[in-house]
């Protein structure tokens, strides 16, 4: 109770002694508190957080152009040394010193070899795709249209036709069947006793060649010819195998169904089965007799084994020929039992067997006729459907990148010759017709001429941007003593090897005014750039608010409407002038890109 009590009256008795101070003290008292506040405020500024503070650029849709900047000289060059941008053989010099040359004027030539014929290629494969293109933009003529039509016609034409040979065939079809039966009917009293005793006959035929089949199975079992069968000819022994026991199996059956034949048409046709069965047996045995003789000698398989097996085969196969004959004699003498009946019948399934083939010819007919008209149909719906907008567009695509390798081709071609860059006077040929350029016409002069046309511009390009920089490319300098008037320029030489300026490796190039103004000056100097790119409708953003992420990759920062901040990985295309980049895919028009972040 004491320390509480202690605890109340501390506080109380330190207010006491405080405005006792005040009261003492009023002015010295204000400006205590007026610097105590403005301490406090300056230490809550101090640790206050500051807030992050984004500077953005909206990515918008334009053009994009561009340059290679530089500064460029004036400078008055009469004396112009010309050369071929390749190596090769001399075909022609066309010019002597002392001789006037205009601008454009051919001065000498290299061997062109196939290059020329590098264009003819090139040029007809760009009107192969240009006629194709064009053909597929104008669609199908009418008259091509009439002749599809007309062939869907022929071809239903054709259809119809078979579906009556068919209907013809089965009707005729239909009656030889009827009338076939009903001689058979006739003839089946008179031919049942000759069945009884063919089928005997018969049924012991079929058994030798049966007996023949087992044997041969021993043979094909002898594991010393299997080897050799295995490793020589597998696909060939497997094929002969697989007939073989297929036939066994068919000659076993007929065995069975002839025992139980009892009318003369079941019986011929089982017998002719029959017959067909055993030829094929025999086939088979000649073509075993023939592939063991084509076997090579092993140590497994000697000369003996062969002969042996050659031998076993030999037998089976006149066993089988001798029941093959027999089989053909009781067939015969059957059919001659019955000769009146038997000619009526066979004449009757001769008829039979020609309706089945019209019949069939008919069926065959109307499914070649029904995909001919299927295919007519549907080349005739292309025709009128004309052609698709992905083929088109490939055929433009194709055509764009014929005419880019006829262009290659020309740049090509033009390489072999030297052309005055302007008008003016030859002072110096350094080349001779046949003579072998070598790469020392790097540096030295083919052709030295006097220009007629002293003034020109000279720019140093640095490493990184002379591979934009090509011949022919135009560009402009504004001159500091002619302050918004551009002079424009053409871009037409280009050092192959670099130059040192203030210790820095630069290729220097040579441009032409394309007009010429009294007001050049011979060392007067300005802001010069060339033009080596051009893009059209594309989206635009800063070049630095692009960085590259941990893989490599490059992302941007997009500041959303929600205000948070979101990466994204973009496809950066061509770099403008004032650091602008186009941006391929990532970011959409009206984007807000985050350029720099302050903390």
């Amino acid at each position: 109770m004491k320390k509480l009590k202690t605890l109340f009256i501390w506080p109380i008795s330190a207010l006491k002694r405080v405005w006792k101070l005040v009261r003492k003290y009023p002015k010295s008292s204000i400006v205590l508190a007026v610097a105590l506040i403005g301490i406090y405020a300056l230490v809550a500024y101090i640790v206050k957080p500051e807030k992050t503070e984004y500077i953005t650029e909206i990515a918008v849709r334009g053009d994009l152009q561009q340059t290679v900047e530089a500064i460029g000289e004036v400078i008055s060059e009469r004396d112009l040394k010309l050369q071929f941008p390749i190596t090769g053989i001399v075909e022609k010099v066309l010019v002597g010193e002392g001789d006037r040359v205009t601008v454009g004027q051919e001065l000498a030539r290299l061997r062109s070899g196939g290059l020329y014929s590098d264009i003819q290629s090139a040029a007809a494969q760009v009107a192969a795709a240009k006629a194709d293109l064009q053909e597929m933009e104008e669609g199908a003529r009418p008259e091509e249209i009439e002749i599809k039509r007309a062939t869907v016609e022929n071809k239903r034409s054709s259809l119809e036709a078979a579906e009556n040979a068919l209907e013809s065939a089965e009707r005729n079809l239909k009656e030889s069947e009827e009338k076939m039966e009903l001689l058979i009917e006739e003839g089946g009293v008179e031919a049942e006793g000759y069945v009884l005793i063919s089928r005997s006959n018969v049924s012991q035929y079929l058994s030798t060649a049966l007996t023949a089949a087992e044997v041969m199975d021993d043979v094909f079992n002898n594991k010393d010819l299997l080897d050799v069968f295995i490793k020589h000819e597998p696909g060939k022994y497997d094929l002969i195998r697989s007939q073989h026991y297929d036939i066994q199996m068919l000659i076993r059956n007929d065995i069975t169904s002839v025992l139980t034949l009892n009318s003369y048409q079941a019986a011929i046709s089982a017998l002719e089965i029959a017959r067909q069965h055993v030829a094929d047996l025999a086939d088979i045995l000649n073509q075993t007799y023939a592939m063991i003789s084509s076997m090579p000698e092993t140590p497994y398989f000697s000369a003996t084994d062969k002969e042996s097996s050659k031998s076993d085969v030999a037998t089976e196969r006149t066993n089988v020929q001798s029941a093959l004959s027999s089989l053909d004699t009781a067939i015969k003498n059957f059919r001659d039992a019955v000769a009146g009946t038997n000619t009526t019948l066979a004449a009757e399934e001769a008829t039979v067997v020609a309706n089945i083939g019209k019949r069939d010819a008919a069926l065959a007919d109307i499914q070649t006729y029904t995909t001919a008209l299927r295919m007519a149909e549907a080349e005739l719906n292309l025709q009128l459907a004309g052609s698709r907008q992905t083929d088109i567009d490939a055929a433009r695509a194709r055509l764009n990148q014929y005419y880019a390798q006829l262009q290659r081709a020309k740049d090509k071609f033009e390489d072999t010759f030297i052309r005055a860059p302007l008008d003016g006077t030859i002072t110096k040929v350094d080349l001779k017709e046949g003579e072998l350029l070598s790469t020392s016409f790097a540096t030295d002069a083919a052709i030295t001429m006097l220009g007629d046309s002293p003034y020109r511009v000279e720019m140093f390009i640095s490493e990184i941007d002379i591979p934009k920089v090509m011949l022919s490319q135009t560009g402009s300098i504004e001159l500091d003593a002619f302050k918004g008037e551009p002079f424009i320029l053409k871009v037409t030489e280009l050092d192959p090897v670099s130059t040192d300026v203030d210790g820095v490796s630069k290729y220097r190039s040579k441009l032409d005014f394309v007009e010429q103004s009294e007001n050049q000056r011979i060392g007067m100097t300005g802001d010069a750039e060339i033009y080596t790119d051009f893009v059209a409708d594309v989206i635009i953003i800063p070049g630095r608010a692009v960085y590259r992420g941990e893989d490599g990759k490059s992302m941007v920062k997009i500041l959303t409407e929600k205000g948070e901040i979101e990466e994204r990985e973009v496809l950066i295309g061509m770099e403008g002038e004032g650091g602008d980049v186009e941006v391929i895919v990532g970011v959409d028009e009206g984007e807000n890109v985050i350029v720099l972040i302050k903390d």
